[in-house]
């Protein structure tokens, strides 16, 4: 019972199996009845992976691999770079009355090795084989049964019957074998129409290279010769991947015709990268892709040398990587050149870009994505054919830029010589009166200068004198000879005793000189000088202005002294209100004017300590009220060298622009008195009023108090409000 049972299971078992190997192997047979012209097989046919290249065709044809035949989903079976052997197979079903005659195209030529076997059915069996024939790339071109590029196998179908044919398929190259079916006279007029187009094809490379050898040999341009290599080389490498070159020239030499290929894709990339460096002048343009396709170059020369002495399948697949590098790293680096200035690089780009447009129709037809017809099976030659074109007009485009940027060069050349040669001969006279001008102007110049009382002095741009007129050992003392090498600042007035009450002075006209410096504009400003022979310094106003000799910028200067008003005696009364803005240069020069008729009721040195007084009064409601800087902050600037910076910090600073400082003054025969406001937030001042300071004007003073400490000894009544950002100062006249 148990044996019964188990024998019945190996039979459903066995069963099953045939049912799914006959399944699995059932290959409908592509039906012709006579009026097929041309029909794709490739979603025909079914193949079979043979790792190892072991299969012989009894076996395949056996019914053994049925089941690992596989339905092929694509026009054209692309199984790319593989060691492994293929093995593919489809039936024709003759369903006419009338024998059929038929040629089978595989339309890839790179392929090594291909066996072709028609076989007719036999008891259920594919086993007796009709047809028998080996071609490829590694027999003699000799052998082929039809003298075609492709690899051509003509067959005939009796009526009312079935052929099935295996292909075996071996190559380094890429595994691709698109399959069509030709009848006799549509593969002529094929053969017609593909002549034709590569005759153009061809037609226009040697047009190009015989139109552009003419050109280098008129113009020894190097862009010529190296775009002529270029378009040979992939000319000639075009030839080998297509079959022509070995149908043409080396129909016997197995050896060059399997590894051409690689060889001129070497040289094209190449001497594309060494065209496309020097026509865009790229290490100008843009170095970056000068470099990069510096290295593309190199990899190119290694390709092509490689290919004569590595294994062919790896220099297949590195010839397949580096052209659509070039093209990826010409477009980018012809746009670049071109937004950078570049005008040779616009047709260079359009070349490029219609080139890779080629290429992309060409793979994505291989790839099944794109239909097959002349476009797409000629992309890469239409492409590359209107790349070689636009690339000879983008030579030609580069010598009409370059002949017309010269004639302008010339013309440009030939304005100025006239122009030189006008402006000579209209000189000449003027030379001759400017320098009997010059002879005047140097007499002038002497009357000027020597004659006046006022100091002239020029300086270098580090206000050095380099000349003063005899005017400064009048005004003081000092000998001129003796001037020569000094400072500006060397002559300035210093209180050896009393620093602190020269240094604000010293400031001021030190950020006076540096404005003036800075901007180069005129300036005016008083200051006070040193003499030789007396102890107090002699004030003068100063003005500076900027002049060039020879070339040469200097500092022309002048110092005169300080006229009092001429009308100062006559003064009964005065009485004036002023506003200034936050700037210390005003400071010393509002207290002048509102001093500046004192003297009718007072001496030279009780002046001189009002001015001060009122002068630092001033700077503090300036510093410490409007601009809001306190002790301290003043303190670390001047030790830092950053005062001034700090007071333009202050100045511009969104809160203290429009604020300002008043000043309103009376003067009558018994007193003056000075009121001064600031827009600030006031101090304590009953602190330095209440202490009863000496006056002292040491430099710890001169940031902490000196101001108040002043004031105190200055004027007999000091009032301010309670804020402490107005105070009232009167100064009484002795009788």
């Amino acid at each position: 019972m148990i044996c019964r049972k188990t024998v019945s299971l190996k039979i459903l078992i066995f069963v099953i199996t045939l049912l799914y190997k006959t399944a699995v192997s059932a290959m409908n047979p592509i039906v012709l009845n006579g009026t097929e012209e041309t029909l794709n097989m490739g979603k025909f046919c079914q193949t079979l992976e043979d790792k190892n290249g072991t299969f012989t065709v009894d076996a395949v044809t056996s019914g053994q691999f049925d089941n690992s035949f596989m339905q092929s989903k694509s026009n054209i079976p692309n199984f790319g770079f593989t060691k492994s052997t293929y093995w593919c197979r489809f039936t024709l079903k003759n369903a006419s009355p009338e024998e059929l005659k038929y040629l089978f195209e595989i339309g890839f030529p790179l392929l090594d090795t291909v066996e072709v076997y028609g076989c007719k059915k036999t008891s259920g069996i594919d086993n007796e084989i009709l047809y028998n024939y080996k071609t490829g790339r590694d027999f003699p071109f000799s052998s082929r049964a039809i003298n075609h590029r492709n690899f051509i196998t003509p067959f005939t179908i009796a009526a009312n019957s079935e052929l099935t044919f295996y292909l075996k398929i071996k190559t380094d190259d890429g595994m691709i074998f698109p399959l069509k079916l030709w009848k006799e006279s549509k593969f002529s007029d094929y053969i017609q129409n593909e002549n034709f187009l590569f005759g153009i094809y061809y037609g226009i490379i040697l047009v190009m290279i015989l139109y552009n050898l003419f050109i280098f040999v008129s113009t020894r341009d190097k862009n010529y010769l190296l775009y002529i290599v270029y378009i040979t080389s992939f000319g000639m490498f075009q030839l080998a991947m297509n079959g022509l070159a070995f149908k043409f020239l080396w129909p016997e030499n197995l050896w060059i015709a399997k590894h051409a290929n690689p060889f001129f894709i070497g040289l094209s990339c190449l001497f594309a990268g060494l065209f496309s460096i020097h026509f865009l002048d790229l290490k100008k343009w843009t170095p970056f892709f000068a470099k990069a396709m510096t290295v593309l170059i190199f990899l190119g020369g290694i390709l092509a040398i490689s290919s004569l002495i590595v294994p062919y399948i790896i220099t297949i697949i590195a010839g397949q990587i580096l052209p659509l590098a070039m093209i990826l790293l010409a477009i980018p680096a012809a746009a670049v050149s071109m937004l950078r200035g570049n005008r040779y690089a616009r047709f260079y780009l359009i070349a490029w870009t219609t080139f890779f447009i080629g290429v992309i129709f060409s793979t994505l037809r291989v790839m099944g994505l794109l239909p097959h017809n002349v476009i797409t099976e000629h992309g890469l030659q239409i492409g590359s054919g209107f790349e070689m074109v636009l690339l000879s007009i983008a030579l030609a485009d580069r010598i009409n830029i370059l002949k017309k940027e010269k004639e302008e060069t010339q013309m440009q050349l030939i304005n100025a010589q006239q122009e030189m040669v006008d402006y000579l001969n209209k000189s000449k006279a003027e030379i001759e009166e400017a320098h009997r001008e010059l002879l005047l102007s140097e007499e002038k110049y002497r009357v000027l200068v020597e004659g006046t009382s006022d100091i002239i002095f020029t300086l270098d741009e580090d206000l050095n004198f380099i000349s003063v007129n005899k005017s400064i050992a009048t005004e003081l003392k000092i000998d001129p000879s003796k001037i020569n090498g000094l400072n500006f600042f060397d002559l300035l007035y210093e209180n050896k005793e009393d620093k602190a009450e020269t240094q604000i002075s010293r400031l001021i006209v030190q950020e006076k000189i540096s404005e003036f410096l800075k901007t180069k504009e005129p300036t005016q400003f008083r200051a006070q000088f040193i003499s030789s022979i007396i102890t107090e310094p002699k004030e003068m106003n100063v003005q500076l202005e900027y002049i060039n000799i020879a070339g040469k910028n200097e500092i022309l200067g002048k110092a005169y002294s300080v006229i009092d008003d001429a009308l100062m005696k006559y003064f009964i009364s005065e009485k004036q209100k002023y506003a200034i803005g936050n700037y210390l240069i005003t400071a010393d020069e509002i207290t002048h004017r509102i001093t500046r008729n004192l003297r009718k009721y007072m001496n030279t040195s009780e002046i001189k300590i009002l001015q001060l007084a009122l002068r630092e009064i001033i700077i503090n409601a300036i510093e410490h009220g409007n601009l809001e800087i306190s002790f301290e902050e003043k303190t670390q600037a001047l030790l830092e060298e950053k005062y001034f910076d700090l007071i333009r910090e202050r100045q511009f600073h969104p809160g203290n622009i429009n604020k300002k400082v008043t000043i309103e003054y009376s003067i009558t025969p018994d007193k003056a008195i000075y009121i001064i406001s600031d827009e600030g937030q006031g101090f304590n001042h009953s602190i330095f009023l209440q202490e009863s300071t000496a006056f002292n004007t040491n430099e710890s003073l001169l940031s902490h108090g000196r101001g108040i400490t002043l004031t105190k000894n200055a004027f007999d009544v000091i009032t301010y409000n309670a804020k402490g950002n107005h105070v009232m100062l009167v100064k009484k006249f002795s009788q």
